[in-house]
C-alpha cells in the first residue's frame, strides 16, 4: 500500500539529488516561502535533507516518516522532533501545521488521495513542494528500453508534480537552471535506487543501464528546478471530489 526506503536508507542520500549547491538554493526558496510560518511538518522527512537545514535556519519542523531506518538516519545528524507516522493516518490534531512539506512522497502511496486529504487535515494554510520542470531524458530512455523488453516502472500513487495538473498551485518558484549529468543518473538507476526499480531484476537493470551508457556517457542535460505552492483550501476542495477511500 506504501514504500518505504529502510532497503536503501545507507545510500538514500547519495542517490539523491540536486547537487549541493542547488540543494543550498533550494533549502534557501524553501526558507523564503516558510518565513511566516510557526511550526511546519515535513510529511516523508526521510533521512532529514529539508527538515535538518530549515531547523537550523530556526525554524520549527516536525518530521514523519514511515521508515524507521530513514528516521535513524535523521536522528543521527542531529535532526529533531521527529516521528515514525503513516501519512495516511498522520498523528495530529486538525490544523495543527501552518504548512506541509511533501516532496517525492505521494508517489508511493497507494492511496495517495487519503494521504492528501491528512495532510489537508492537519494543516492550515499551504502545501510546498518541488517540481522539475524540463523532461528525465535518461530517464525515459531508461523506461522505453524496459517495456522493449517486457517491463516496467510501477508507481504506488500520484505524484505531486501530476497534482499540479489538477489543482493549480498559488505559485511556482524557479530555484534554479542547471545542468544533470547523465552519468549521475546512470549510477542511480545502475544502484536500483529509486522504488520503481525494485521489481526490476538485477540482470535486467544491468542490460538496460549498460545500453544507456553506450549513448548517454559523458553527456549533460539542462533541468529546471521549481518550489510549488498549493493553498490547503484548493486541494480540499479538489480532494472531496474524490470518493472516500480508508
Amino acid at each position: 500500500m506504501s514504500v518505504s526506503f529502510d532497503s536503501v536508507a545507507e545510500i538514500y542520500d547519495k542517490t539523491r539529488g540536486p547537487p549541493k549547491q542547488i540543494l543550498k538554493l533550494l533549502v534557501k526558496t524553501l526558507n523564503n516561502e516558510l518565513h511566516c510560518c510557526q511550526v511546519v511538518l515535513d510529511v516523508g522527512v526521510g533521512t532529514g535533507r529539508f527538515a535538518l537545514p530549515l531547523q537550523e535556519n530556526g525554524l520549527e519542523v516536525v518530521g514523519a516518516d514511515i521508515a524507521r531506518r530513514m528516521v535513524h538516519k535523521a536522528v543521527a545528524k542531529d535532526v529533531r522532533d521527529l516521528l515514525l507516522g503513516d501519512a495516511r493516518a498522520l498523528p495530529f490534531r486538525g490544523k495543527t501545521f501552518d504548512t506541509t512539506i511533501c516532496i517525492h512522497l505521494l508517489h508511493l502511496i497507494k492511496q495517495w488521495d487519503v494521504a492528501l486529504r491528512e495532510i489537508c487535515r492537519v494543516t492550515r494554510h499551504t502545501m510546498i513542494s518541488t517540481f522539475y520542470a524540463r523532461p528525465d531524458t535518461v530517464g525515459k530512455e531508461y523506461d522505453r528500453l524496459l517495456e522493449k523488453h517486457g517491463h516496467e516502472r510501477r508507481r504506488l500513487g500520484r505524484g505531486e508534480w501530476e497534482l499540479k495538473d489538477s489543482v493549480k498551485p498559488l505559485k511556482s518558484v524557479l530555484v534554479a537552471s542547471y545542468e544533470v549529468s547523465a552519468d549521475e543518473r546512470l549510477d542511480y538507476l545502475g544502484q536500483r535506487a529509486s522504488s520503481s526499480q525494485w521489481e526490476v531484476s538485477e540482470d535486467v537493470n544491468k542490460m538496460v543501464v549498460d545500453k544507456l551508457r553506450s549513448r548517454f556517457t559523458g553527456k549533460r542535460f539542462r533541468q529546471d528546478l521549481q518550489v510549488l505552492v498549493w493553498s490547503v483550501s484548493d486541494l480540499e476542495a479538489y480532494i472531496r471530489t474524490r470518493p472516500y477511500d480508508c
